[in-house]
């Protein structure tokens, strides 16, 4: 889901059965969900363990958040290019279905100080001199 300004994607991973039963025991249950960043894009986890901070080639800043669940940082490969392949990272998050059937993450825009500046001096009411 995006919000009506377009500063915040919420996302939800389900993991059930193709029957729609709860995962027969007999069956693996590992996952991982993975986000793969562009190389332009750089990435730093976060001290809680459950984020991502990026940071845009315009400085512009965006978390990635999951819940419950602990994130990781890994290497990766950007094929999209005309230069042929590059490396980047992507944001992992790895778990079993039947201890964890639901997946709850989000990005965030994160204002930057300046912008963050310019809004709060928008907002003071201007007064007659």
């Amino acid at each position: 889901m995006v919000s009506a300004d377009g500063t915040r994607v919420d996302g939800e991973d389900l993991f059930v059965s193709t029957r729609g039963e709860t995962i027969p025991q007999k069956i693996a249950d590992e996952f991982a969900v993975r986000f793969h960043l562009h190389p332009a894009v750089r990435a730093t986890r976060v001290t809680d363990g459950h984020g991502v901070m990026l940071v845009l080639p315009g400085r512009e800043l965006w978390n990635f958040h999951a819940y419950e669940d602990l994130v990781e940082l890994e290497e990766s490969a950007f094929l999209g290019g005309s230069d042929g392949p590059r490396r980047t990272q992507q944001i992992v998050i790895r778990g079993n279905a039947r201890q964890a059937p639901r997946l709850r993450w989000y990005f965030e825009h994160a204002p930057t100080a300046a912008k963050a500046r310019v809004s709060a001096r928008q907002a003071e009411p201007e007064l007659p001199l």
